[in-house]
């Protein structure tokens, strides 16, 4: 899943920045990632774990998702 929500904000802000700010190109994005990212996880973590440890854990993947994203559109930026 950090791939998938890694892959929607990668591919998603590139996308629709021509038409507005790569900045809220890249919030809609974090939305998206992290909508589908609900839908597809929380679920299953609420059952396994309680929010003291899901929510760090949630952060560290989330954050790390989005820097490694940035790096890369920053990276093969035309």
């Amino acid at each position: 899943m950090w791939l998938v929500m890694t892959a929607i904000l990668l591919v998603l802000p590139d996308q629709i920045d021509r038409w507005m700010d790569l900045t809220v190109a890249r919030a809609i994005g974090w939305g998206v990632a992290g909508a589908v990212w609900v839908v597809a996880i929380e679920r299953q973590w609420q059952a396994r774990m309680g929010a003291l440890a899901r929510f760090p854990l949630q952060v560290l993947l989330w954050v790390s998702s989005a820097l490694v994203a940035m790096w890369l559109s920053d990276q093969f930026r035309l």
